[in-house]
């Protein structure tokens, strides 16, 4: 009866296969040992990059997505409370383009000048 293989063995046995499947794959193996290592520098870092911002956002967004099922299915707000917290709070856009050109003339002709001394 052979010894099963321990954790640390299979662990490393999986993580030898991924890096046979990813040279495969992209091509890795014909590339110099130059190229090899800017490859695997690159790839290590963005991987790293991407299981860190997964891992320290998770719980926000989950958080977030179960904060707005809430107000969907027990009605707090509604949808206008959703909408509204997604909008930027300032509409000066819309107050501006309601009042006319001739008050934004107006604010520009008494604005002052910050280049005099």
């Amino acid at each position: 009866m052979s010894p099963s293989p321990s954790i640390i063995e299979a662990l490393i046995r999986w993580a030898s296969l991924k890096k046979y499947r990813i040279e495969v794959t992209y091509g890795v193996y014909v590339y110099t040992p130059v190229e090899k290592a800017v490859f695997w520098t690159i790839f290590c870092f963005l991987f790293a990059a991407i299981s860190f911002a997964a891992i320290f956002y998770t719980e926000r967004n989950v958080i977030l997505l179960l904060r707005y099922a809430s107000i969907y299915v027990g009605g707090e707000g509604g949808v206008v409370n959703v909408v509204s917290n997604l909008l930027p709070k300032s509409n000066a856009l819309f107050t501006m383009a309601g009042s006319g050109l001739t008050s934004v003339a107006q604010t520009m002709s008494t604005a002052v000048n910050s280049q005099t001394p």
